[in-house]
């Protein structure tokens, strides 16, 4: 699997990186995410650099190097964004209440809630 996410109004940071998938991608709809320095849920999306909108996000487990199987979380060509889990405003890059990143490497038993779950 090949994640790139160029510099755009999600995220102004850019990555790349191949990982080795070995688990069918879910979509999310939650995890928990540290905020003001406290682990809290957080709503998910993937973000679509080029439309400027939401995106499913998805989330699989990978092979990292050294370090065993982990989850990757990762959206659409502008990455991955959220915001808080209470928080019913639509998704925009405007809003100063949520965030945008590349994508998250975390741990396989961390806190997520899939879509098909709800």
């Amino acid at each position: 699997m090949f994640i790139e996410v160029d510099s755009n109004t999600n995220t102004d940071r850019s990555y790349n990186m191949i990982f080795r998938d070995v688990s069918q991608a879910r979509e999310l709809f939650c995890i928990k995410y540290p905020v003001q320095g406290e682990e809290q849920p957080v709503q998910i999306t993937g973000w679509d650099a080029e439309s400027n909108i939401p995106c499913p996000a998805y989330a699989c487990k990978v092979e990292e190097s050294g370090d065993g199987v982990a989850l990757l979380i990762y959206g659409g060509s502008g990455g991955i964004r959220m915001k808080p889990l209470e928080d019913e405003t639509t998704w925009s890059t405007q809003s100063s209440n949520q965030w945008g990143d590349t994508h998250l490497v975390y741990p396989v038993d961390c806190f997520t809630v899939y879509k098909d779950e709800l």
